[in-house]
């Protein structure tokens, strides 16, 4: 004989209105609950109830009350029960509301490159604004906890939640790219920054910190190639999707032999992956075909003999201030600094007869005798006027979520102007040079040597980016497709783009929307190659220029007075600072298991 084993749940039990007022309970949870004690009973039986109260509650007065009675008395008990749990409610969700507060002062901390310690200082005026607007709320205001300890756990809890959304887009990539570059801090600790950008089926772009390797010993090509694996494969990113990855251009980068191109290359053979030298790096360094030593070297003497004496810089300032100048003061020249040495120069031009007339105010007669020279003052002017256009062009290829065929296309159109300036200075057509313009005439063998300067830096440019002049045919495809000849192009894509060339509505439709709202409304089934090859070359970083971004936000987060900032907590910091993703608050929320509140101001 088989004895079934008999579940209370399947038996279908309800609770009865009755038992309410005759026994005192109410439903709470699934269970009959006690109005009077409290206390719960396993099932809903009328034998158990009435046992309960029977054992309990009858001989305390509740046996003696008529059934009115009993009515009033367990709607007054029900009503107390329902009190009680709303102020339980309310405790929770102000705890939980004061936790979501303590969240979002935590990221707008991080976000904006404050201290970890501001929070309490956060805290101190919001109460003393309270105490203003509405002093009914301080005590709400003072659970929000900002304590220094507790700013940096939900700076953590923060990170691992963009984290977490990036390697969920991770998953979606058709391809990507890395950018890379590698500072050192504050404590001479080596930091390795990866970026990541990515291109999903939708043409979807996502840009953000990949990682911060720290390399705590040497720097070389294998210790940065292995970080390189560690710091993706921490991601699950796959190699295979990696269509390109940008550097800095430094030898222990793009060595062929003991570099991290060429470890890259042997260990991953058949990855079609393009190397590319960071365009801005580049940019910068054609300067060097540049003899422009003499007048620079003038140029800094000349701020330095005015910045570096306490007394002198306030002086000069002072006597800007009587002439009414326009700009109240000089700027120091910096190497390191791309858009430094065409400011510094453009600078001292504006001001150079006021440093004259304080020079000779001040009885400086050797100071500033090469700003009478009308030699090198030609020459300085010619040099003030090329690095302002070099300025314009290094400009335009800063920011984020730029395309790699947009700055290809403002490298290609400074070479021609190049060329340009080259032709117009040999006939003596000073336009686009308007301070050199403003000293004519120029000698004739001055003119001849500016041209030689010009011809040299379009060579310098022609040398240096051959990196992007090997792709140059794939960003034509993708930036004018109906311009291409077919014949030149990857035998993969001639068809298609034969098709697309014949095709008078999508040229149409590609005159009138954005390159990505075209490539988004192009037939999978048609168009597959293109549409890959799309994807691929909007995946493609062009500069390091994210890096060097971070590493500035890193110097002001880890300096002098915070050099005891751990590596993980920087990495923290940096990724929400650098962060385009917002934090998923209420995720954060269901994933705390408890909430709690500041029990004193801070």
């Amino acid at each position: 004989m088989s004895t079934k084993k008999r579940k209370v749940d399947s038996e279908c039990r309800v609770f009865k209105d009755e038992w309410t007022w005759k026994y005192f309970f109410t439903a709470f949870k699934d269970k009959p609950l006690c109005l009077i004690c409290n206390e719960t009973i396993a099932v809903y039986k009328e034998y158990n109830i009435s046992r309960h109260f029977i054992s309990k509650h009858k001989n305390a007065n509740y046996g003696a009350m008529t059934e009115d009675e009993r009515k009033q008395k367990a709607e007054d008990l029900r009503k107390k029960l329902s009190g009680q749990q709303s102020i339980f409610k309310k405790v929770n969700s102000s705890q939980k509301a004061a936790t979501h507060a303590g969240y979002v002062v935590a990221y707008n901390i991080a976000k904006s490159n404050k201290a970890l310690s501001d929070g309490e200082f956060v805290k101190h005026c919001m109460l003393k604004v309270c105490d203003i607007l509405c002093p009914d709320k301080t005590k709400d205001f003072e659970t929000v906890s900002l304590s220094r300890k507790t700013v940096t756990s939900r700076i953590e809890v923060i990170d691992k939640n963009i984290l977490s959304q990036l390697e969920s887009r991770i998953g979606q990539f058709k391809f990507c790219s890395i950018t890379m570059d590698e500072s050192t801090d504050i404590n001479d600790t080596a930091q390795l920054l990866l970026f990541i950008r990515g291109v999903d089926e939708n043409f979807s772009i996502t840009e953000e910190l990949a990682c911060m390797r720290s390399l705590k010993g040497t720097t070389t090509g294998s210790d940065i190639f292995h970080e390189f694996l560690e710091g993706l494969s921490t991601l699950k990113v796959p190699i295979t999707s990696i269509c390109s990855i940008t550097t800095d251009g430094a030898q222990s980068m793009t060595g062929t032999k003991s570099g991290f191109v060429g470890i890259f290359n042997q260990e991953y053979p058949e990855n079609n992956v393009v190397f590319l030298h960071c365009v801005i790096h580049q940019d910068a360094l054609c300067k060097s075909a540049l003899d422009m030593k003499p007048v620079l070297d003038v140029v800094v003497k000349l701020v330095n003999a005015i910045r570096s004496r306490g007394l002198t810089h306030r002086q000069f300032r002072e006597f800007l201030d009587s002439m009414q100048s326009e700009y109240s003061d000089l700027l120091y020249y910096s190497k390191v600094r791309w858009l430094s040495a065409g400011r510094v120069f453009e600078r001292v031009w504006q001001l150079k007869d006021e440093i004259v007339s304080f020079f000779q105010e001040k009885q400086w007669s050797v100071e500033c005798e090469m700003l009478e020279d009308t030699a090198w003052l030609s020459d300085f002017a010619f040099f003030t006027d090329l690095l302002c256009h070099l300025n314009k062009l290094n400009v335009k290829m800063q920011g984020k979520n730029q395309f790699i065929d947009d700055i290809w296309g403002h490298i290609r159109s400074f070479k021609l102007q190049l060329v340009l300036f080259a032709d117009q200075l040999a006939k003596n057509d000073l336009s686009h040079f308007p301070r050199l313009n403003s000293i004519a005439p120029v000698m004739k063998d001055k003119l001849r040597s500016y041209e030689d300067s010009l011809r040299r830096l379009r060579g310098e440019f022609e040398r240096r980016f051959q990196d992007f002049s090997a792709i140059e045919k794939d960003l034509d495809v993708f930036s004018m497709p109906f311009n291409v000849d077919c014949e030149t192009v990857k035998p993969d894509l001639q068809l298609e783009l034969i098709e697309l060339q014949c095709n008078t509505q999508l040229k149409q439709l590609f005159l009138n929307v954005p390159k990505l709202e075209f490539y988004k409304s192009l037939s999978k089934s048609s168009f597959p190659n293109l549409i890959s090859h799309a994807q691929k070359v909007t995946a493609m970083f062009a500069s390091s220029y994210m890096c060097e971004q971070v590493f500035s936000t890193m110097k002001l987060r880890k300096s002098c007075i915070r050099n005891r900032l751990t590596d993980e907590h920087l990495t923290s910091l940096l990724r929400i600072s650098a962060s385009q993703f917002e934090p998923d608050y209420e995720k954060i929320l269901e994933m705390q298991s408890q909430f709690h509140s500041s029990h004193s101001p801070s």
